[in-house]
């Protein structure tokens, strides 16, 4: 059975044509163990213009570390090894959670490293073949949306197939009018999170901490640490 991305070329064209470049790499995997000196439930954030690295804690799980960057040559980040191209783009953030990271990936079984894409189509439907989900609007990573828009997307297709039971036409042109709203402001405000993740500048990185910070007293709880070294601050309200 073909895949979803598959079924997109075959039906729609390339991916050249919907899949947007956002200049970024990432790479993902589960740590054996918690950074030391933190808990296991701690998130953990070491960030960087154009590179930061991300640990999420949980507190019945093993935590999962996130490492992405800016490039302009995607193409050219793909070649020799891996863990030795992440510790080149990491070289200037020597911080004892970089290195722990860096460590653990060498030993990881397995890991994602991919460049990041978004994608935008004109229309998810031709025919009877319909596109729903990552296939039709993946909106990437840095919009925490996947999931959410996946379901809701595939719910709201029958909802409409089931209120157009005899005319397909018109139920995909009601399900892609009432969607692509909700899809178009989610692929928007994925660029202003993208920001959170890793920051363009320093200006950002600035404003991306208060942020963070607001976001930590207005919770009322420790959500992540920022442990930035000496340009850093602690957003837990305890320094480590």
């Amino acid at each position: 059975m073909a895949d979803a991305v598959s079924v997109r070329r075959m039906v729609f064209g390339p991916d050249e044509d919907y899949m947007a470049n956002w200049k970024a790499m990432i790479c993902a995997f589960q740590l054996k163990e918690q950074v030391p000196s933190y808990e296991a439930s701690d998130s953990v954030i070491v960030s960087r213009p154009k590179r930061a690295m991300w640990v999420f804690g949980l507190a019945d799980h093993a935590p999962t570390a996130l490492l992405t960057y800016r490039t302009t040559d995607i193409q050219d980040q793909f070649s020799g090894s891996r863990v030795d191209r992440l510790r080149s783009v990491f070289s200037r953030m020597d911080h004892p959670v970089v290195r722990h990271v860096l460590d653990s990936l060498e030993e990881a079984p397995d890991h994602l490293f991919d460049s990041v894409h978004q994608v935008r189509m004109p229309r998810w439907s031709k025919g009877r073949v319909v596109l729903v989900g990552d296939a039709a609007w993946c909106m990437n990573l840095y919009s925490g949306m996947g999931a959410t828009s996946s379901l809701r997307g595939g719910a709201a297709l029958g909802v409409a197939l089931r209120e157009h039971p005899d005319d397909l036409t018109a139920a995909l042109d009601a399900w892609e009018a009432g969607l692509r709203p909700f899809i178009t402001r989610h692929q928007r405000t994925a660029r202003l999170k993208q920001q959170m993740f890793v920051p363009s500048s320093r200006r950002a990185e600035a404003l991306r901490s208060v942020l963070l910070g607001l976001a930590r007293r207005i919770r009322g709880r420790r959500q992540a640490t920022e442990a930035g070294g000496p340009q850093g601050r602690a957003l837990s309200g305890t320094s480590r």
